[in-house]
């Protein structure tokens, strides 16, 4: 059997930014002749592309490596690989402490993956081999972006796709180990990005969920003028009947200009997803986030202004080194005081060569949970109240198909429920396709998820 023609089963793990890389992967196999599957045990070629940004990514990628080598004694698979954030932080670590997997390929070579497992099926390179360049060991050497002249092959549900508009980020928080993995910012031609999302139109998808390690810094590189809003206000412009989802949106650079363009566009549903990690000055001073709490407020205010329907996503890490009871205290009652619509909570994880973990004041494990349960809790309680105001009202929403916990309902989506990261909210079986769009009243309200009556398709 020639080496194009071997069977690949490619697991994606992280965030969706690492899932558009693996999108880009599976497309280059496809092109160079490789046959995809889903099914492990049915792949003679098993890669795994990991993740590496906090303690507990790293150990999820490490187990699911270990777990997929049992493949190679009791399956087919004939060569295990890792690519990714993990890979090309540890790849010298790793190519020591793992015998198991026979490829290391770093992020500024995985469009070279079809190429490399040829050069491994014929033993042109030794076992264990490592892919990731000298010069480029905790830095990837090149940046590789989408672009529509890549071959890719969607990943998520037809009617929705992760619309990565630009690599690395150029910020410097003290707890983040992101721009040595990934490097500085790299922005995509705003014509590339334009043409991807008409072809995607044309193929039946329905939501574009803008992504980058943070979106307001798009274009800056590109020193042409290019910025977030002007990016928006063109996508908008494209004919067909879709959702512009923006995420991860750093608290700087949220003009009024960028809000009004938020607030106006049809297609850009009225959602931030904005990550502030705590609210505290001296807290947020340490972690070099460069956005003080008098500014962030400024910022929440003028959005919940400008759009008082919008649904306000963030993200806090609690057991940030040195964070007292009192300064926890002050992001426990931050929270409660703005009543984010979502909210994901982070205990803080020691990442070597990050400034943070050399702080004094590092918490013990059991102080993060307890902080983490107290925040949790908190917020559960704010978005069960935020869901029930939302009983009796009429809705837009995307439909998903049939729902994952039970074939007797579908499920679908508001425009304030990102997919993956938010809850669902359930409706009752019918005739609606997977990436329809429905007018449906919200009958039921729970901490996470919604359920709705569909009224008509549209």
């Amino acid at each position: 059997m020639p080496a194009s023609a071997k069977k690949v089963c490619l697991v994606s793990l992280g965030c969706p930014k690492n899932l558009v890389d693996a999108e880009i992967m599976l497309g280059f196999l496809k092109k160079d002749g490789f046959e995809l599957t889903a099914q492990a045990e049915e792949a003679q070629v098993l890669v795994v592309n990991t993740c590496g940004f906090v303690e507990a990514s790293k150990k999820e990628s490490i187990d699911k490596l270990l777990e997929l080598a049992d493949f190679k004694k009791k399956g087919r698979c004939e060569l295990l690989v890792a690519t990714g954030c993990l890979t090309q932080r540890y790849n010298k670590q790793l190519s020591q402490e793992m015998p198991e997997v026979d490829l290391f390929v770093g992020l500024g070579e995985f469009d070279r993956l079809p190429e490399l497992l040829k050069e491994k099926m014929l033993g042109s390179t030794s076992r264990n081999s490592v892919t990731v360049k000298p010069e480029s060991l905790f830095m990837p050497g090149r940046q590789i972006l989408p672009d529509p002249d890549l071959p890719r092959i969607q990943a998520t549900p037809k009617h929705y796709s992760y619309l990565k508009i630009s690599e690395g980020c150029s910020h410097r928080c003290s707890f983040c180990v992101i721009p040595q993995i990934r490097g500085d910012l790299k922005s995509r031609p705003a014509d590339s990005i334009l043409r991807e999302v008409r072809g995607m139109i044309e193929n039946g998808v329905k939501e574009f969920n803008l992504i980058a390690q943070d979106l307001n810094e798009y274009g800056k590189d590109l020193r042409d003028g290019s910025n977030l809003a002007d990016l928006l206000l063109r996508l908008n412009e494209l004919e067909g009947d879709f959702w512009l989802r923006p995420l991860y949106m750093y608290p700087l650079e949220f003009t009024d200009r960028l809000i009004g363009v938020l607030k106006d566009s049809e297609h850009v549903v009225k959602y931030v997803d904005m990550p502030l990690q705590h609210i505290n000055d001296r807290v947020m001073r340490s972690m070099k986030r460069g956005s003080p709490s008098r500014y962030v407020r400024q910022v929440l205010t003028k959005l919940k202004t400008a759009m008082p329907e919008l649904a306000l996503r963030t993200t806090f890490i609690v057991g940030y080194p040195g964070e007292t009871e009192e300064e926890f205290q002050e992001l426990l009652d931050f929270v409660r005081e703005y009543e984010f619509d979502r909210v994901g909570v982070f205990q803080y994880s020691r990442e070597e060569d990050t400034p943070a973990a050399e702080l004094p004041g590092q918490l013990p494990e059991r102080v993060k949970a307890d902080r983490f349960e107290c925040l949790m809790e908190a917020q559960q309680k704010i978005s069960l109240q935020k869901h029930r105001n939302l009983v009796g009202k009429e809705f837009r929403v995307l439909c998903e198909g049939p729902s994952e916990e039970s074939e007797w309902v579908l499920q679908g989506r508001l425009g304030s429920q990102a997919p993956e990261i938010d809850g669902v909210t359930y409706l009752a079986k019918g005739s609606p396709r997977p990436g329809e769009f429905l007018s449906a009243t919200i009958t039921e309200a729970h901490e996470y998820d919604l359920v709705a009556q569909i009224n008509s398709t549209s």
